[in-house]
């Protein structure tokens, strides 16, 4: 199994953002969203081993987490407003309300009232690795085709110092996707590239 972890520090944790400007208004969850379509989707169809989670750390009901799971989900279409409006609707739902977890809105969409350590106990046992521009080539790390795998990442803020010290506590390994910094979403289809590579 292989899990993706994008923390938007600023990304709204709620259905408030316009379809027609979702960059403009979402604490840029598009960057969340372009990641989940690159985690994802395949020509004609699903990564079926592949867990998305974004942890939604702006606006009023932050943090939340939404998460996606590729075994269970349907109808995912590749253009960024189809994600959008997908988010939209499972952070509507209010089933999350009292921290019980993760919960389903519809089949393979789930949400979770909290933030990083919700995710962290959502994946036990996996071997964890943080995308960073300062660390190990990609090419050269062992341990990428591990049962249980998950990568995290930072959309344009970054990590903020308490996320780096959580990802310290369990011991998540930096790693680099090359020697040019890349948009998040193209690091995670390195990522995947080098996965499908190894798995072969």
């Amino acid at each position: 199994m292989r899990s993706f972890v994008l923390l938007g520090r600023q990304a709204v944790a709620s259905d408030d953002f316009l379809l027609d400007d979702i960059p403009g208004t979402s604490g840029r969850l598009d960057v969340g969203l372009r990641c989940l379509r690159a985690a994802l989707l395949v020509s004609h169809g699903l990564r079926r081993d592949v867990v998305v989670y974004l942890v939604l750390g702006g606006g009023p009901r932050a943090p939340r987490v939404l998460r996606v799971t590729g075994a269970d989900a349907k109808f995912l279409r590749p253009d960024e407003r189809s994600l959008a409006v997908l988010a939209r609707k499972a952070l509507a739902s209010r089933v999350d309300e009292g921290g019980h977890g993760f919960l389903d809105v519809k089949p393979g969409i789930a949400v979770a009232s909290g933030g990083l350590d919700d995710v962290l106990a959502d994946l036990p046992g996996a071997t964890a690795f943080v995308l960073d521009e300062a660390g190990p080539d990609v090419r050269d790390t062992p341990g990428l085709v591990d049962a249980n795998v998950a990568f995290f990442l930072g959309d344009p803020g970054g990590f903020d110092d308490a996320a780096r010290a959580t990802l310290v506590s369990v011991r998540a390994r930096p790693m680099s996707v090359g020697p040019v910094s890349l948009h998040a979403e193209d690091a995670v289809v390195v990522v995947n590239n080098e996965l499908d590579r190894r798995s072969r």
